[in-house]
């Protein structure tokens, strides 16, 4: 999958080799190999496209290979914020639902629209996601829930740099 991925039309210009944006980012566990995994920024895509409305994206979309068999799929939103207004949490949802129903099940279910073992949605903020003032809008942040592959997803807020585990088949 991550070959066809990489030799895709469209989404092979959109790869890239970081989760990373304003310092904030993600990181791999060491046992990940970095040929086991593809990124591809989705909101690039959406930039690149001339229409009026662009939808709104997550940062990455990360497909990494299952240890035995399968794969895992992690959907993460960086954000670098100055105070917990800059957090607008209807653009973070719609930012997540795009992905999901049209990035991944309509624009390109080929190849992306498959059973994954393995499915997160990050939130990764600079801020300290456990202060006062942002624990209300954390709080409805992680209430929110989507319907992907017969799957219940929520949205895990974290701090720079999370890990990427590895999966398993």
């Amino acid at each position: 999958m991550i070959n066809k991925i990489e030799k895709h039309e469209v989404l092979s210009s959109f790869i890239e080799e970081t989760c990373s944006e304003n310092g904030v980012c993600v990181s791999f566990d060491d046992s990940i190999s970095e040929d086991s995994y593809v990124i591809i920024k989705v909101d690039k895509f959406y930039n690149s496209l001339n229409i009026e409305f662009r939808p709104p994206s997550v940062d990455c979309l990360i497909v990494r290979e299952c240890i035995n068999r399968g794969h895992g799929l992690t959907l993460v939103e960086l954000k670098k914020a100055n105070s917990s207004k800059d957090f607008d949490m209807k653009n973070i949802e719609q930012k997540f639902e795009t992905t999901l129903s049209d990035f991944i099940s309509d624009k390109f279910a080929d190849p992306l629209l498959i059973n994954y073992n393995d499915v997160k949605l990050f939130f990764v903020s600079n801020k300290e996601i456990y202060k006062r003032d942002l624990g209300l809008k954390m709080e409805a942040l992680i209430n929110i829930r989507f319907k992907f592959n017969d799957k219940t997803l929520m949205i895990r807020p974290l701090m720079p740099t999370p890990t990427i585990k590895n999966c398993y088949g």
